[in-house]
């Protein structure tokens, strides 16, 4: 099935904008918004009988304990334009899964297809629309535009300056610290106004049972109250740095360091300096509070690391590291939790190391311990984050990823990644998360890492590769998902405990004898004969306690092709933190 793509620039972007919020002859305040892409839904989107892709949200499938992202397809049956919804009615869905036939759907989460059965209904015309509805909602509408006072001119104040503020974001036009600090800001305020919203309702639910004894709860309202408080200060400060002028003062005032200075006012030598000589990386140790005794063993463990004449830094935490540092800088952490939150490219052939001893994380002992006091462990508060993106060289070495609160644990989006002795741990519950993601081109080698306890260990898309030297994937859903295009080499390789299977292999080179959409082996190389094509993978790895060892998925009987899946992921996903790069 085939769906309708969209590539605007940044004007065309503003025009539809402004022509749906008619902002050219009238006032629109924020409580106005909502009701002008009701009208205009109404007017333009058919009413019934197209049928779309219903890309399910991320937490419906949580909720039903499926893998995401998990595509649907079937017909809408009455499009309710005042919610923005629609009356969804499930046809066909590739996973084996139960759904409920008749389902309430937000309309920026349909796909109408190319293809319709009724040629008569217009789904070039519906699809644009939903494009323009989908981009002003997930990128353009912020979480506190609710809250806004109807007295201002929201369309005046805040459309022009948002879309243009999105393709800065884009196109890279600001610095690395300030995109990945804006991109922070974002994550963060629309994890507080989904929580809000929890305790809004929870507290309405306990005023309106007077039959109950039930008293009000002073902690949810103090926390309501202090949600209320940091997402008023959040929306301060992104409205300053919407504008070009007052966010170049802010990177002056907040980022000001010498080597911006130096940046600022000899950029032309400084240039010509690199050019002819290149510049060499940094290295910068973290301390945190720690005897002296403490503190002299972890700086001769990076004396041994970092290599004679190399120009060393003492920083108090990993955060502010990364806000000044260069992409290709050596960062070094001491034994503890560094939490961090920085939504930006990690790249340069840079390095982040902890200064351990003695510890193999690709060992037994590991697929059950929690982490001790004596491993570097990085984190982030960030609910629904990526933990660290990649879009050029980089290595991570003695690091535990706790990715219990992120999403996934590393986006690989270009170039080669190692991770060496490394530990990456979910929360062993959510059906969502992924351990490492690997797409366009982009290169990973795993050497001695565990990865535990996540939906899905290793996702490869595109053209990726991955090289996994003894390496084990433990209680994970899905060990390693692969498809056409990708390539992997095992070397000393376990997936242990996977609940569905060890390898997920999405092809559509199965030879014409092979109807069936999913095809089970219990070995590697058994499943040759099904193909039309080599395997992707080459090497040796071992299943133990898999309820399937390798699953393959006939892509030519399945809904959606793996290209209409990535538009669908891209435009989906939120754009500050993954296409904005």
């Amino acid at each position: 099935m085939e769906v309708f793509e969209y590539n605007k620039s940044l004007l065309t972007r503003l025009e539809e904008a402004t022509e749906v919020l008619n902002c050219t002859s009238s006032r629109v305040g924020a409580s106005d918004v909502a009701s002008q892409w009701a009208y205009y839904i109404e007017c333009y989107v058919e009413p019934s009988g197209w049928q779309a892709l219903w890309a399910m949200p991320r937490l419906i499938c949580e909720e039903l304990d499926i893998k995401y992202p998990t595509t649907v397809y079937g017909v809408v049956d009455e499009v309710l334009s005042t919610d923005l919804t629609a009356v969804f009615t499930v046809l066909a869905v590739d996973e084996v899964i139960e759904l409920p036939k008749n389902q309430i759907v937000n309309l920026i989460d349909l796909w109408p297809v190319k293809n319709q059965e009724n040629i008569e209904l217009n789904a070039e015309v519906t699809a644009d629309c939903l494009d323009k509805l989908r981009f002003f909602y997930n990128h353009i509408w912020m979480p506190w535009d609710n809250d806004c006072d109807d007295d201002i001119n929201w369309t005046e104040k805040h459309l022009q300056s948002r879309i243009r503020f999105y393709f800065d974001l884009k196109r890279k036009d600001m610095r690395r610290c300030v995109a990945a600090h804006i991109r922070t800001l974002i994550v963060e305020a629309k994890y507080i106004q989904s929580k809000r919203e929890y305790l809004e309702m929870d507290l309405s639910d306990k005023e309106d049972d007077v039959e109950s004894d039930q008293q009000l709860d002073d902690s949810q309202i103090t926390d309501l109250m202090r949600l209320h408080f940091r997402l008023t200060m959040i929306k301060s400060q992104f409205e300053m740095l919407e504008n070009p002028m007052l966010r170049r003062i802010y990177e002056n005032i907040m980022f000001d360091d010498h080597k911006y200075l130096k940046h600022a006012l000899k950029l032309e030598k400084k240039e010509l300096r690199r050019s002819l000589e290149g510049e060499k990386a940094k290295a910068y140790i973290v301390t945190q509070l720690r005897t002296l005794t403490e503190q002299l063993k972890y700086l001769e463990k990076a004396q041994e690391i970092i290599e004679p004449g190399k120009c060393v830094q003492m920083s108090k935490s990993l955060k502010d590291v990364l806000d000044f540092c260069n992409p290709s800088d050596h960062i070094y952490l001491p034994p503890g939790v560094h939490i961090m939150s920085f939504l930006e490219y990690f790249n340069d052939n840079g390095l982040i190391c902890g200064l351990t001893t003695d510890i193999s994380y690709n060992n037994p002992e590991y697929f059950a311990a929690t982490p001790q006091e004596h491993d570097v462990i990085v984190t982030t508060q960030d609910s629904d984050s990526i933990l660290l993106i990649f879009d050029g060289n980089f290595t991570i070495k003695n690091v535990i990823l706790d990715c219990r609160t992120a999403r996934c644990g590393a986006m690989v989006k270009n170039g080669t990644v190692t991770f060496e002795n490394c530990l990456i741990i979910g929360d062993g519950k959510s059906s969502t998360k992924h351990g490492i993601t690997v797409c366009n081109e982009g290169k990973l080698i795993l050497n001695g890492c565990l990865i535990r306890d996540v939906a899905q260990g290793i996702v490869l898309r595109d053209d990726a590769t991955v090289h996994m030297k003894d390496t084990n994937v433990f209680n994970c859903r899905y060990g390693l998902q692969v498809e056409d295009g990708t390539e992997v080499k095992f070397d000393k390789v376990s997936f242990v405990g996977t609940k569905y299977c060890g390898i997920y292999y999405l092809t559509n080179c199965l030879n014409n004898k092979v109807e069936e959409q999913t095809i089970v082996h219990d070995e590697l190389y058994s499943m040759k004969n099904d193909l039309c094509e080599s395997l992707p993978w080459s090497g040796d790895c071992t299943f133990e306690n898999a309820s399937r060892n390798v699953v393959l998925i006939n892509k030519q009987a399945s809904l959606v092709s793996g290209h209409v899946a990535d538009v669908i992921s891209d435009s989906m996903e939120d754009s500050y933190v993954m296409n904005a790069h």
